[in-house]
Order: structure tokens, then sequence, then C-alpha cells
């Protein structure tokens, strides 16, 4: 079966009534697949570093930008340099002021660590009046059951606070070396060999997709910042001396500059799932081989939910020195029946309070995804309400990189009917899906957690579709890529049917966990 038979079976919809002319992730991903293999990009080196896993990344979410997102990213390597200096600056001034007022929360044990923990700086989530990093704090807590010490190191110049863990802000040393890296490719002190680097570019324009990422000063660029946020982090962890790492979302320049300090000193690194995996996505999926034992930008290991992910993984790996390991997402275990966590009844009652007030009518979770432009998302849900809100109650939740846009959103939809944002947007999602008919979403990941809840989701775009094959193939989610008429139907029909798909189970951290730490044991001692 298709990825096309899986997206639109269950509506009927044909993949012309996709928005025309925009490649799909399958589409990104075939391109992808025909230059690995008829270009030795295996060799490109910038000082020396393997630099394809980077520029594979960077020119795929590009494609994605291009079309897709609300506005173009500014790169520090391009015009945006200057603005990124300022916002360092300011940044600088804001972690201050985080650090003065979240005192309690600042990391100030000893730099020796048995387990460092680099977060994303989005995925947190407020339980009672503190901030949980959802994928690292329930490992940091089995760690500490264990008597190992830990230690959260946090980016991005978005401060939560009070912090549930003591962490370490990063994101001003890593402000710093990108600057140092940049500057640094702009002087040219950086060597770049990248051998069929035109015929690459020349196949790209052939084929209708962009280049700006496959420029040579950019992969300069690029690849002199890895450097210089590796050997920021390489200081820190020769300090720490742990013996696991463990990272959310590797794939970004910081991300990947963080695995490759971990590989210089020994350490071996894990990628935490974080969110939708599967064939689509280029950081996961349909690898080539590497050159030696592994990929020198790709962890070690990788932590993923369930066997659909491991199984993606398993297809490029085997034979190699990565690997994938099923531990279920951390953070459901925070939310198991009898947890103890320390807000999480709290959460749910609010949950119920809201759902208490929708009264009679079925419950609509709607998930936005970041970065989107609003033909994408917004106005078709702004059709909807003004045809259902009196039938439906929605909640309408924004995704953790856009809560900055709140009011933005709120005036966008503020004469479309009503709906919930507030309460929706601060709960946890887990605290939600129990109270939850039917999710609806454009793309978002939260269509694996509504599965885990029993809850079906409706995914409202052709790239969406993509994403979910095996939940599609189950039942679980359903696709309607058309208007609010056809959306108001769906709806219609799966609330009557009610919750009729059994949860999808969650395996349980601790065996991965403990294997993990096993594993790099035996590792550490083989190098000794």
């Amino acid at each position: 079966m298709t990825i096309d038979d899986l997206a639109y079976r269950s509506s009927g919809v044909s993949p012309a009534e996709d928005v025309a002319g925009r490649p799909r992730s399958s589409d990104l991903m075939r391109a992808l697949a025909e230059v690995e293999s008829s270009f030795p990009t295996h060799e490109w080196r910038v000082d020396g570093l393997s630099i394809w896993p980077l520029v594979r990344l960077r020119w795929f979410f590009s494609e994605w930008r291009t079309h897709y997102a609300s506005a173009p990213r500014e790169d520090l390597s391009g015009g945006g340099a200057v603005g990124y200096a300022r916002r360092a600056l300011s940044g600088a001034a804001a972690a201050a002021r985080a650090r003065w007022r979240d005192a309690r929360g600042n990391d100030r044990g000893p730099d020796r660590r048995d387990l460092i923990y680099l977060c994303d700086g989005l995925s947190f989530s407020r339980l009672r009046d503190r901030w949980v990093e959802r994928f690292c704090d329930p490992l940091i807590a089995m760690a500490g059951r264990c008597g190992l010490s830990s230690s959260l190191w946090t980016p991005l110049h978005r401060y939560h606070e009070p912090r549930f863990t003591p962490s370490t802000f990063v994101q001003c040393g890593i402000d710093r070396a990108n600057i140092a890296g940049a500057l640094r490719a702009r002087r040219a002190a950086g060597s770049a060999s990248l051998p069929a680097q035109t015929q690459i570019v020349e196949w790209m324009v052939a084929h209708g997709f962009g280049v700006s990422t496959l420029q040579a000063a950019k992969i300069l660029s690029d690849g002199c910042r890895v450097r210089a946020v590796a050997n920021f982090y390489r200081r820190r962890l020769e300090r720490a001396r742990p013996r696991l790492a463990f990272v959310v979302s590797f794939y970004r320049v910081e991300g990947m500059a963080f695995v490759l300090a971990c590989r210089e000193c020994g350490i071996p690194v894990v990628d935490i799932q974080h969110g939708v995996q599967g064939d689509m996505h280029p950081a996961y999926a349909a690898w080539p081989e590497p050159q030696g034992d592994r990929h020198s930008l790709l962890p070690d290991h990788f932590w993923v939910w369930s066997d659909w992910e491991a199984d993606v993984i398993a297809r490029w790996s085997h034979g190699t020195g990565h690997s994938a390991i099923v531990g279920g997402n951390p953070w459901m275990n925070v939310w198991r029946a009898g947890s103890k966590w320390e807000g999480v009844t709290d959460a749910l009652a609010r949950a119920q309070a809201l759902k208490h007030q929708a009264g009679r009518r079925c419950v609509i979770l709607v998930t936005l995804q970041f970065g989107l432009n609003a033909a994408e998302q917004l106005q078709g849900l702004a059709d909807l309400l003004r045809m259902t809100s009196e039938r439906f109650a929605f909640w309408v939740r924004l995704h953790p990189a856009m809560l900055e846009r709140r009011e933005e959103i709120r005036g966008y939809l503020a004469n479309a009917g009503q709906y919930e944002l507030d309460e929706c947007t601060d709960l946890p999602l887990q605290a939600l899906l129990p109270y939850t008919d039917v999710h609806l979403t454009h793309s978002s990941t939260a269509v694996i957690d509504a599965a885990q809840y029993g809850v079906c989701s409706v995914v409202t775009t052709a790239y969406g579709a993509e994403l979910f094959g095996p939940l599609l193939a189950a039942g679980t989610a359903h696709v309607e890529t058309g208007g609010a008429s056809r959306l108001q139907r769906i709806l219609g029909r799966m609330v009557a049917g009610g919750r009729h798909r059994p949860p999808i189970a969650v395996p349980s951290a601790e065996a991965a966990f403990s294997k993990l730490l096993a594993d790099a044991c035996s590792a550490r001692r083989g190098t000794t």
C-alpha cells in the first residue's frame, strides 16, 4: 500500500486537491535519495568534518519553509547576522534576569555528573507552579532513583521559571560560539571540500528545488559553526565526564555540535524522540551508509516511542554503530495511574472543569502547528468555528514554539465563534486528552499522543497525512483535506461513533533506561 493510499483512503480525497505545485515530504525524501546515490555527498568536508548530514537536513527544512512557512527565517550566515548579534545581547540580559529571579533553579552542583541532558528549550509543560521538561525530567527522576547524578542544559532564550529541575542556561555560550564560527567562515579561515557541488545544485534546480542551503559559503559557515559550538560543549563535557549523554532534537546546528562533542569525548549520546518521526523525517529515515562505523553528526542511539520508529531506523542502521531502542514517551510515565508527580491531579481537575463548561457539547481539541502561514490552518479553523461552535466545544492549543503569538491567534479568531484558548494552551496535553472526543490538526505530533488515549484524530492536510501512515492504516487517524463543510461532516460521524479505538500501549521507560546505562558502561570499559 502506498503512502497516497494510506493518506486518502479514509476520505476519498484525491492528492490533486492539495495545494498545487507544492512538494510533499515524500518528494523531498526521494530527491535526497537520488542525490545521495548519484553524487559523492559522503566526501563533503568542512575542516575535515563530514558535513553532509547537516546539509541534508538544512536543505529539507529550507524547502519546507519555502512552501509552508509564514515567513523565511533569518540566517546567521546571511543578512541576519547583525540581528542575531542583537538578539544574543538582549538574550544575555534576559538570562541574567532569569538566573536572578529563579536562583533556586540554577544548577550549582559539582561539575562531575553521571548523565548530561541537552534539551531543546521548548518542550516544557507547567505542573502547578513549576516548569517540567517533558522528556528529560522523567529520565532525570529515574536516574535519581538509581543513585545517578544528572545535569540539565537548557538552550534558547526562552526562560521557563521556576524550574522543576535545577538546570544550566547555555544559550549565551552557544551564541558566542555561533558568532565566532560565522566570523571564521567569513574570514575564509575554514576550508571546504565539496566534490560535485555544482552538479548537485544543477540537479536540484532542474527538478524545481531551492539551492540556497547548498551554496559553498553557506555550507562553510554552517560547518564552522558546528565546530565552534562543539568546542564550547566539549569544554563542559570534559569537566563533567559523564557516562552517557542525552539530547532532545539533535538535528539542528547546535544539536549536531553536541553529538560531535560527545563523540570526540568518547561519550555515548542518545537522541530522545520528541515528536513524529517515521519515513518522512530526514533526521531519522533512509540515511545512506556511513563511511566507517557511524555518521559523525548522528547520535549513537535513538530513544523512540514505538516499534514503528524503531523499524524506520533499523532499515538503514543495521551493521552500523547506530541503533534504536524502544523506551516509549518518558512524559507518559508522569501520567500513569498512581503517578506521584506533584501537579498532575490539579491539572486533571482543571481539564475536567473545562469539560464541565462544555456541557453536552462534544470536545474537539485543535492542536496548532508553528511556523505556518494563516491559510494553512487558521483560515480553515475560523470557517469551522463559524459553522459549528454551537454544536462542538473547541479547545484550541498553541504549539510550544508559538506561545508569543497568543494574542495574534486570538485576534485572528476573534469573530469566528466560541472557543477556549488560554487554559488549553497552558495545561499539559496529557491532562486534556482524557476529556477530548476528537482531535483535529494540520500535522501535529499530538496525533500520536491522542492515539495513546484512544482518541481518534482528523488530519487536515496531505502534508500531515504523510507523517502518520501506520495510524491511518489502523483507523486511529483520518484525513480530510476539504473545507469546513466536509470537516463538519467527518467530525459529526466520529463523535457519533465515540471512542471506538483502544488506547495504544506505551512501553515502560525503565527497561530501556537500564539497557542504555549498561551499554554505556560496557562501551566506556572497552575504551579504557
